[in-house]
């Protein structure tokens, strides 16, 4: 098997990117150009886009990408539907290629989500990530303690009631695990559902802001002049750097120890000038 496992991605220019600084590591006057000639793509500017995520790799490159890392045939074909969920341009493509690679990838796993109840809590998906968090029973009042904001007990209840009926929280060896290791939700498809999720997490933020120690937590942001026409791409460059620091940082079940929520907000301030 190559020494960058494919297996350990769902992204194909994250997986292409270390992969070439695994090489630079080991000949350090190996150049993106030279690589880009190896593969027979004709600019290494085109590569070193595909690198940096900000262009997806044209399809006809997988079979001498493929070659050149002496991809085994399970991973030439994982490979190839990374590249083919990167480029997915709508949610049921991107879903469908996720459950391909679901098969290979056990840390992938995918759950259509369409109930109003459960995308306009948040606290429905915190108590998820806490049956990873802790690795014991988990009763409502333990889950009320472990929280900071406060929740009342019976809207705990309703919702491991709402999980379990969802079978996104199941019962093993006697006590609640999480299902589903990820839950996708349509992109910019606006609901009231969502709406209100981001809504009750803003307002969290608002509470946080005051009550939680600058060491504790990072709030940050600026007021710049864009291109309306480059609004796609920066949403893009945006849910590529959400998906690098999910990978990046979240732990494995029962090895993290302490929740935490990363919310990216992006909004206009002034109408459009003409």
């Amino acid at each position: 098997m190559h020494h960058v496992d494919i297996f350990n991605y769902v992204n194909a220019s994250l997986y292409l990117r270390d992969t070439w600084l695994k090489k630079k590591e080991n000949n350090p006057n190996f150049s993106i150009r030279s690589w880009a000639n190896n593969l027979g793509i004709k600019s290494h500017t085109q590569l070193h886009q595909v690198l940096n995520g900000k262009r997806n790799l044209p399809s006809k490159y997988i079979i001498s990408i493929a070659k050149n890392l002496k991809l085994t045939t399970s991973e030439a074909d994982y490979f190839e539907k990374l590249v083919k969920l990167q480029a997915a341009k709508s949610e049921e493509e991107r879903l469908f290629y996720l459950q391909s690679i679901q098969k290979n990838n056990e840390s992938v796993e995918v759950y259509e989500v369409d109930s109003y109840e459960l995308i306009r809590s948040p606290l429905n998906f915190f108590i998820l990530e806490l049956f990873c968090l802790i690795d014991g029973q988990l009763t409502p009042l333990k889950i009320q303690k472990s929280l900071i904001h406060h929740y009342p007990l019976n809207e705990i209840r309703k919702s491991v009631e709402l999980l379990t009926k969802l079978k996104m929280l199941i019962v093993k060896d006697g006590s609640y695990r999480k299902a589903h290791g990820t839950v996708f939700t349509a992109n910019d498809i606006p609901n009231l559902a969502k709406q209100e999720y981001h809504k009750n997490i803003a307002e969290l933020a608002k509470e946080a802001v005051s009550k939680q120690a600058p060491l504790e937590r990072e709030f940050s942001g600026f007021t710049f002049g864009i291109k309306t026409e480059n609004l796609p791409q920066a949403k893009e460059e945006l849910r590529k750097f959400r998906e690098e620091f999910s990978q990046k940082f979240i732990e494995k079940d029962f090895e993290g120890n302490q929740l935490y929520h990363l919310a990216i907000n992006f909004f206009a301030i002034s109408n459009k000038v003409e």
